[in-house]
Formats: C-alpha cells, structure tokens, sequence
C-alpha cells in the first residue's frame, strides 16, 4: 500500500475501534458470565465437575511434586509434505511420524524410529501399488490410497487426515513398548476427519462405506487407549489450533432451552466464533506469571453429520474398557500468559473416571506447559524431529519421472514460508 492508501485504512479501523471500545469495556466480564451459563441443563455439553476458570502460578505448576507419573513423558506428531499435485491428476501426500521422549534423565533410543506413511489420490485410475515395509529395522514405510468417491468433496485434506493419522496412529502403537509414561498427541485425541467415514454395521452411515482405512486407524487409536489405560498412563491430545465450536454452539442452546434474557428483554447474545475466541476472554488476565484453566467438559450428545463427530458406536465391540460414551473425549482450555493461545487439552473420559481423577490429569498436562509456556516438551521434541524441510518435500516432489509436478503458484511465491507444515 502506499501512504495515501494506508492512511484511508487506519481511518476506518480507527473507526471501528472507537466503536469496539464503547462496546467491550466489559468483554471479559460478559464472557464470564456466558461461561457460567454452560452450567444449565440443555445443549450438548455438560461440566464434568463444578463450572470454573482458574489461575495458577506458573513456578508452582512445574515444580508440581505430587505428580504420580513424574518423567518422563511422550510425545507423537506426524508431519507432512502437504498434498502435491501433479498434471495427470494425481495427488501425493506424505507424513512423517517420530515419537519425541521428554526428561533429564530419560531413555531417546525410541527416537531413532520412525515411521512413513505416502499416500495417493489416483481419480478413476486403478494403480496397485504394493504396501512394503522398508528393511529398516528402525524406520517402517507403506503406501495407502484414497479412493475415487462420488462424495469425496475435498481430497486433498482428506489424504492429509489419511496419511498423517495413519503415520502417527501406526508409530505409537509400535513405540508403546518403551512408553511408561503420559503420552500426548499433537492434535485431537481421536482422528476426527476420519470418524465420519466408519460404517455401520449394516454398512451404512459412513461417506465411504467400503473404504477399510479409517476404521483400521480409529481401531488403531483405540488399542492406544486401551494399552495406556491398563498400565494407568493418560493419554492427551494437544490442539494447539482449533476451529471447533462445542462449547458455543452448546451455549446457545441452553440459552433458548433456559429462556435467559438481558435486561431489557432480549435473548442474551453469544458473539463468539470458536470456543478459542470465547475461552481466549474468559481467561484473560493481566498476570504473566499464572497458567489460567478451565474444568472439564464432556460432549454428551456428539454431532453425526459434523466433522468432528465421535464416531465411536461401529466400534463398540473392539472396546475393552466400557461403551463408546466411556471413551468419549473430555477437554479443559489452558490459555497462555504471553501469547494469550488458547490449547485444548483432549483425554478420554474413562483416564477421569477411573484413572487418576480429573485434577491429577488436569495439573499434569498443565505442568508440562507450564515447564516451557508452550506446547508440551515431549511434544515439541517430536515435532523438530519429525518435520519435512521445504528441501526435502522438493525432493520428493520431483521424485516421480513419470509425472509433471504442476506448478504451486504460491511454491514459488512464497517459498519455505507456504511449506510450513499444517495444523489440524
């Protein structure tokens, strides 16, 4: 922009500001008073315990001593490529999986695994292309594809569900052996682009009744569940970025259902987006010395036709410690002090009603962020060693000879920038 042009803007978002102001002395106030309200019956999320938001300091969090599970701690991420296109159509994608192990003193030999997962969209082609293991005793390798669907709407994000939740679902099964510790996922505790697409028993329900993988995955992350649970090892999801709207969409109906109005009559009004965007003020605070937290919630009553539905009931059968409600996910918010990010912390509900209890669970995953004010130490080690540089995905991209790469615009534009690796 030139400067002309630049003075034009800031006068009209100087305007918008001037009416901000006047309008949200209070945001956090109103934000907090709309908190309360998830306490009332109606809607489709309920309070495990009491509802609060809470501060600790974060000095005391880390040097928590009652912690029953001390280190070290795990961490599993699973980075790709990002889906590469190429002219005749066919769309490649790969991930990358590493499980990152956090404390002073503790054993990183399971760091040297690693496991690869690339997938492929063909169209209407029928390629067989032969899923082989590697020779590699420490890295594992296979090819998987997407098929060609009258309801596929958007191939390429679901290649990069396919193939990162297969990696990462794939290498902590395999690592579970040196894991006795708390576990923590980068990203949702189940893998929820790929829930809506397990049948039913009748084979129905699903957007791709006869596609294997997504059940094979969900059946992966269960035995995950199951494995940790019996050895009394939590296991978290971490979303470090999050679109999701449980909380608010739950809000607005237990306004409607409980009939609650401002004082001049009117419905009370939700103004929030995401549940990021309303926790983000409910927690906000001025302190950058506390860790501010909410309790754990449950959705009671998953959302079906949503993406991010629990589709666990087709499972019900391959569940060794309840029914689907049990493994449902429960979640708490941890608001940053610095940055003001907003984490959901994910566990299934049976770690709160059985394992350890709710506030054990709930300090350790807050003591592992306080450590660092960021995502988990464990967590951030695998990232780092599981990342696909810019380098490397041009590597791979032009591995194939017998396709022409089409060419990213924004590849070219931006560079290593537009390569970064994609949060779920």
């Amino acid at each position: 922009m030139d400067e002309r042009t630049l003075s034009v803007v800031n006068d009209l978002v100087g305007r918008v500001d001037e009416e901000l102001t006047r309008d949200t002395d209070d945001q956090t106030a109103n934000a907090r008073e709309l908190f309360e309200l998830l306490s009332l019956d109606g809607g489709s999320v309920e309070p495990f315990e009491s509802v609060e938001y809470l501060k600790t300091p974060t000095a005391e969090l880390g040097t928590w001593e009652d912690d029953p599970w001390g280190d070290p701690t795990y961490g599993v991420d699973a980075s790709t490529t990002r889906p590469m296109e190429y002219d005749n159509g066919l769309i490649v994608d790969v991930a990358h999986a590493k499980l990152g192990v956090n404390g002073a003193s503790a054993d990183r030999s399971v760091e040297r695994r690693g496991t690869v997962v690339t997938g492929l969209y063909s169209g209407s082609r029928n390629l067989t292309v032969p899923s082989t293991e590697t020779n590699d005793t420490d890295i594992i390798g296979e090819v998987i594809q997407v098929p060609d669907s009258r309801v596929q709407r958007n191939v390429t994000s679901t290649l990069t569900s396919a193939v990162q939740r297969r990696a990462e679902a794939r290498h902590a099964k395999r690592c579970l052996d040196a894991v006795d510790g708390p576990l923590f996922l980068d990203g949702s505790v189940y893998p929820l682009g790929l829930l809506p697409r397990i049948p039913d028993s009748d084979g129905d329900g699903s957007l791709d009744p006869e596609w294997e993988l997504p059940t094979e995955v969900v059946r992966t992350y269960v035995d995950i569940v199951d494995d940790c649970f019996e050895r009394d090892v939590p296991v978290y999801g971490v979303v470090k970025t999050s679109e999701i709207d449980t909380l608010i969409e739950a809000l607005r109906r237990k306004i409607e259902r409980n009939e609650v109005r401002t004082d001049d009559g009117r419905r009370r009004r939700v103004p929030y987006r995401t549940d990021a965007q309303f926790i983000a003020s409910v927690l906000r605070n001025d302190s950058l010395e506390h860790l501010a937290y909410t309790t754990w919630f449950v959705e009671t009553t998953p959302n079906y036709p949503s993406d991010r539905s629990e589709r666990l009931d087709p499972l019900a059968a391959h569940l060794d410690h309840g029914t689907p409600a049990d493994y449902r996910r429960a979640f708490c918010h941890i608001r940053l002090p610095e940055t003001g990010n907003v984490f959901r912390i994910e566990t299934p509900l049976l770690f709160l009603e059985r394992g350890a209890g709710p506030e054990a669970l709930r300090l350790k995953a807050l003591r592992e962020i306080a450590r660092r004010c960021d995502v988990p130490g464990a967590v951030a080690r695998a990232d780092r060693i599981a990342r696909i540089s810019p380098k490397n995905r041009n590597h791979i991209r032009n591995r194939l000879e017998k396709a022409e790469p089409s060419y990213d615009y924004n590849d070219g534009r931006w560079g290593y920038l537009h390569n970064r690796k994609e949060g779920e």
